[in-house]
Formats: structure tokens, C-alpha cells, sequence
């Protein structure tokens, strides 16, 4: 059978535009939900009847190779086939990387729009599987071959700095973190830091914003899980102040690991974020006021209330450090009832804490 004709233009302008270093242009056409994906899927299937003639095309170069694939895993994703679509577009991303150890900085595009759709179809084809009670695992497999575009990035030798792919290795990163903590694997998100950390890169200041703030997000994510609060007050910060200002998303998913650093420094959020951003105010509004006035009571209930959504959220830890700021409100009013006096026995401390409905305290738990 002959060739597709409108293949061969689509394999052509791939190889053109490659030629060109325009990389994107062709990173908006390679995507599999591109306007121009669909138009020549569109044209194929009006000629043809349907997209079998995908599996038929001859292939004379890797640029060729990566076309077909590409569109076959696009036919495929729009008959949802998702396990199908995986493997096409797997096909397509590792003959990619292939000739990407050879090419420059202007490539970079391109590897992110594959490195993004092997992703998503990588999750629906794990979805599909599931829900016929087969094997899934195609992410794990897709996380693996990002993690070749990382160090083909983060190790480059390119002599040129402006023309080095070491431009995409937080990009890149980013895109594997992301991966990893939907698995779990948190120790491989602190050995990609160490690498990053080992690498000669250039400074992270000198990246592009976006970058910064997503990679500075999963950090202080990562140290604020290892309990190292301080280290992740600082990135968290400085993800959420140069977070683009209408991520409200982004900004949330900060919020849910910076609060409780916050709170446990006795920094109550102000009311107008909690305005902002209801979910915060679900998870914490209750909690910091009764922290904020003493109530242990109260706050011993809401930890005992909500600790399952903490636990899931990995912030239980953190927020039982804000106890200890409902214990330091709760001293300061037995100290200001007392008539403030600077000596208070133990026993009139205990004899506050029950007023309070602390009933469970003795002398020797306030003495240890």
C-alpha cells in the first residue's frame, strides 16, 4: 500500500522544523491534543475511513519514526485506548531521546511536551487497567523514562552554557518530582536533591521563575516531611510569594504545609486568608483559635477530630507542635488570673489546667 501523502507532510514539517532548531513550534505540534494533531488525524480519516493506515506507514529516519508513533498514539488516545496510546507514545518519547543527546538547548521544549502527555496517558492507561482488574505499572515505567531526559539534561557537556540542555534539568526535575510523590518514593526525591545538589549546574537564581518556585515548592514539601521546619519555612516562602498570583491551586497546596510551621511559631493566619482560601480554613481556622485563646481543650478535640485528614496530609506532626502554643496561651491566663505572680506552684498550675477541662495532668507530667 502506498504511503499516507498526509503523513509524509506531517513526518516532513517534523523533520523541518527540527532542522530549523525551532523548538516551539514543534513542541505545540507534537502534543497529542494539538490543534495540528487533530487536523491531520482529521484529513487521514476523511481519505481513508479510519487510521489504519497509521500502522502501515514506511519510516526512513528516527524523525519519521517519532511522527508515526506520535500519531498513532494520538488516534489511539482519541478512540480511548489508553493502554494502546501508552505504548504508542512511549515508542515515540524514547526514540526522542535517542537524538536529544545530540541536540542543544533549543530541543528543550520538545522534551517537555512528550516528557507532560507520557504522563497524563501513562495515569489512564494505569486507570483503564485498573478498572479491568489487570496489572497497571505503565507510570512507573513512564517515571523511568523521564528520568533518562533528567540526566541526559542535568549531565550534559555541552562547552557553550547558552546552548547547554542543563536549562532543563529543573524542569525536568520538577516533572519527576511530581511523579514520585504520587508513588510515594519520597527517598528518591531526597537522592534527586543530593544529585542536584553534587551537579555543575548553574545557580538556581539563574533558572527560569516557574522553575524556582515548583522545584523550591517540592523542597521545602520534602523538608517540612523530614521535620526540618526551618529550612522549609524558607522555601515554602518563597514559593508562595512568587507563585504566578492567580495559582490558587498552587498557592493551596503551599498553604497546607506552610500553615502549621507558621502557627507553631504562634503566627495565627490572618482572617483574610482564611477568606482566600476556604480549604485552609477548613484544616486550620477551628485549630489556631483555640490555640490562640488558651483552649487545650478544644484543640486536643479537633486534633483527635481531624487526624485522619492530617495523617493523609502528612501534616499530623506539624500540628502537634501548635499544642504547644495553646499550652503557652493556656499558662499565660492561670498567670494573669493568678494576680501575675512571678512564682506559681505546680499545684496551682495543675488546678488551672483543670479549670480548663484538663483533668488528665499531674505534678510529676508538668515537672518532666
Amino acid at each position: 500500500m502506498a504511503a499516507c501523502q498526509r503523513l509524509v507532510q506531517a513526518q516532513h514539517k517534523f523533520k523541518t522544523l527540527s532542522n530549523a532548531n525551532n523548538g516551539a513550534e514543534l513542541a505545540q505540534v507534537i502534543q497529542l491534543s494539538s490543534l495540528y494533531t487533530d487536523r491531520v488525524l482529521e484529513d487521514i480519516h476523511k481519505e481513508y475511513g479510519s487510521w489504519d493506515v497509521l500502522e502501515m506507514q514506511p519510516t526512513r529516519g528516527v524523525w519519521d519514526e517519532i511522527a508515526v508513533a506520535h500519531f498513532q498514539a494520538a488516534a489511539a488516545y482519541r478512540l480511548r485506548s489508553f493502554v494502546d496510546a501508552y505504548t504508542r507514545q512511549l515508542s515515540s518519547f524514547n526514540a526522542f531521546l535517542r537524538i536529544f543527546r545530540n541536540m542543544t538547548q533549543w530541543s528543550l521544549p520538545v522534551l517537555y511536551a512528550l516528557s507532560r502527555d507520557l504522563c497524563d496517558v501513562a495515569q489512564r492507561a494505569d486507570n483503564q487497567l485498573a478498572a479491568s482488574s489487570s496489572q497497571g505499572g505503565k507510570l512507573e515505567e513512564a517515571t523511568r523514562a523521564i528520568n533518562q531526559g533528567f540526566s541526559l539534561c542535568m549531565t550534559d557537556r555541552e562547552p557553550l552554557l547558552g546552548k547547554s540542555r542543563k536549562w532543563g534539568t529543573f524542569r525536568m526535575a520538577n516533572i519527576l518530582f511530581a511523579l514520585y510523590v504520587r508513588h510515594k518514593a519520597y527517598n528518591l526525591c531526597d537522592s534527586m536533591i543530593r544529585a542536584l545538589k553534587a551537579s555543575e549546574l548553574p545557580p538556581l537564581e539563574q533558572f527560569p521563575m516557574s522553575d524556582q518556585v515548583t522545584f523550591r515548592y517540592y523542597r521545602g514539601m520534602l523538608a517540612f516531611r523530614n521535620e526540618k521546619y526551618t529550612t522549609a519555612k524558607e522555601d515554602l516562602l518563597f514559593a508562595l510569594e512568587h507563585c504566578f498570583r492567580d495559582s490558587y491551586n498552587n498557592k493551596t497546596r503551599i498553604l497546607v504545609c506552610l500553615t502549621p510551621i507558621m502557627m507553631a511559631e504562634g503566627r495565627a493566619p490572618h482572617s483574610r486568608l482564611f477568606r482566600r482560601y476556604p480549604p485552609i480554613k477548613a484544616m486550620y481556622g477551628e485549630l489556631a483559635k483555640a490555640a490562640k485563646a488558651g483552649n487545650l481543650r478544644r484543640f486536643d478535640e479537633l486534633l483527635q477530630e481531624k487526624e485522619q485528614l492530617f495523617v493523609n496530609t502528612g501534616t499530623f506532626i506539624a500540628v502537634e507542635r501548635v499544642r504547644k502554643v495553646a499550652i503557652r496561651q493556656l499558662l499565660r491566663k492561670i498567670y494573669l488570673i493568678t494576680g501575675q505572680n512571678s512564682r506559681m506552684s505546680f499545684q496551682m498550675l495543675c488546678d488551672g489546667f483543670a479549670a480548663a477541662g484538663i483533668t488528665d495532668i499531674d505534678i510529676p507530667e508538668m515537672e518532666s
